[in-house]
């Protein structure tokens, strides 16, 4: 029978007996058409290539337009050529600190940058490769942004943010800045999306800003885009193809991830999600909480890493499903916080920001390493098979990957790639690692089974984990037994 479910996101509910499920390093991808009795395929996340490689550590910003790439790596802002090479732009160091850095472009009309890094604001002049601190904005400068020629600087400290003159980011007038009234709670966040409006959440509420078209001061609240969710996570808050998605925060609680439906939030996370949170919040901190977002293969990907916690979630805009991400820590036997904290799209790939070196990475899903150099570490564990009512004992005698087979490399790690099964009947504690090979290259016809498996009085859920440098595809998996719930239906 086909094993129900196999192919899914993460899913681990408060009783792992309830549900257990985990897609590490993996996405799943519906098939189309449904002319195949697959439903959907586990795909690999990508893996990364270095590009280049910095003297500074910890890529907190990087940001690609007409043809150029910037990037703040610790203190230093580098701008990058298509060539792999990267050098420091002129006249000193920006403000260090553990947030994530800003960069806004005023386009072809100022040929500037807006620097927002440690709260303070800098300008980088794009002809001249200099940079130069804004006076104006020192401590005034958490976040960056531009719309319609305006350099948007927020200062979270205050609850403000403050606009430069039209297409001149040397240019700051003390009082042309806003204010948070409409609510109590203070603002947080500020991004612009691209629709021209201004997202300005606050602890527990959030509103939405455009240009009006006012004078002195050309920007004002949009009428009812006023919702009740705001942050725990300043930098969670990212746009995510045409919707906003951050970390939430309300009067009750925090710990709901959401998205924006034009300009209402929805809840997007999942119990599952929810639950782990909650652990994060109780066990470390979900305040540092930070997104990245790319788009993929007709996928958009909203990365939510928690950086105390070492966890990376996933969520897939356009399945709407969740997975993990993590790389791989030997000694200590756990997945830690996927390493990407920065992301851009220049020079036609995908680019990103190693969190603890000075390595800029391409990432793609043709590697198959992690930023360290290590292979990626893969892993689904899938729903369990529960014994049938009136049954007194489940019986497992063969179980099948369905997969793409024959993609061995043809030497080295992977000539004979194999994976690994674990199994449990009760979810919490695991059998030894059986192995079966995936066909060395061109080995297309290769069956991957394992066959006397465990009994169990209750349920029994295989765990999947492979770690050789190939193209992991699995599209679900067949088991034979007797006594399964379902079995037969």
């Amino acid at each position: 029978m086909l094993y129900p479910g196999f192919v899914s996101g993460s899913y681990v509910s408060q009783s792992p007996f309830a549900d257990c499920e985990r897609t590490v390093n993996w996405y799943p991808e519906p098939i189309e058409p449904q002319s195949v009795p697959w439903q959907a395929a586990l795909y690999p996340c990508p893996g990364f290539s270095n590009y280049v490689t910095v003297a500074n550590v910890n890529t907190r910003a990087l940001f690609s337009m007409a043809g150029n790439v910037f990037g703040v790596i610790g203190d230093g802002v580098y701008k990058f050529t298509s060539k792999n090479a990267a050098s420091l732009v002129t006249d000193g160091a920006v403000a260090n600190d553990p947030n994530p850095a800003q960069i806004a472009s005023n386009g072809d009309a100022g040929g500037e940058l807006l620097i927002a890094s440690g709260g303070n604001g800098y300008l980088l002049t794009i002809a001249s490769n200099t940079l130069t601190t804004i006076s104006a904005l020192a401590n005034k400068c958490t976040m960056a942004g531009m719309i319609d020629g305006y350099f948007l600087a927020f200062d979270s400290n205050a609850s403000k943010f403050y606009i430069s003159d039209l297409n001149d980011g040397t240019s700051w007038d003390a009082t042309q800045y806003a204010q948070r009234s409409i609510a109590p709670d203070p603002w947080k966040a500020m991004v612009v999306d691209g629709s021209r409006q201004i997202w300005l959440i606050g602890e527990q509420t959030g509103e939405v800003w455009y240009d009006a078209g006012t004078s002195p001061f050309p920007f004002a609240p949009v009428p009812g885009a006023v919702f009740g969710y705001g942050t725990p996570a300043p930098f969670s808050v990212k746009l995510a193809g045409t919707a906003m998605c951050w970390l939430s925060q309300t009067t009750d609680g925090a710990g709901i991830v959401v998205a924006t439906a034009g300009v209402v939030p929805q809840r997007i996370s999942t119990y599952a999600v929810e639950t782990a949170i909650a652990t994060y919040a109780r066990d470390f901190v979900i305040t540092d909480a930070e997104a990245v977002v790319y788009s993929e293969a007709g996928h958009t990907f909203y990365c939510l890493s928690f950086p105390s916690a070492n966890a990376t979630w996933v969520f897939d805009l356009t399945t709407g499903v969740w997975h993990e991400r993590g790389v791989w820590d030997d000694e200590s036997g756990v997945f830690d916080v996927w390493s990407p904290r920065s992301h851009c799209y220049g020079f036609g790939q995908h680019l990103i920001g190693d969190r603890t070196t000075g390595q800029v990475c391409t990432m793609d899903t043709s590697y198959t390493a992690e930023c360290n150099g290590s292979t990626i570490r893969r892993l689904r564990i899938p729903p369990p098979m529960f014994r049938a009512p009136g049954v007194r004992r489940m019986f497992v005698s063969r179980m099948e990957l369905v997969m793409e087979t024959g993609l061995g490399t043809s030497t080295g790690q992977g000539s004979d790639p194999q994976v690994m099964l674990r199994s449990s009947t009760n979810a919490k504690t695991w059998s030894g690692q059986r192995l079966a090979s995936a066909g060395k290259i061109g080995e297309y016809n290769v069956q991957v089974v394992w066959t006397r498996l465990p009994s169990s009085t209750k349920m029994w859920v295989p765990e999947i984990t492979v770690t050789d440098p190939i193209p992991w595809r699995i599209m679900g998996a067949e088991i034979d037994g007797r006594g399964f719930f379902g079995q037969g239906a």
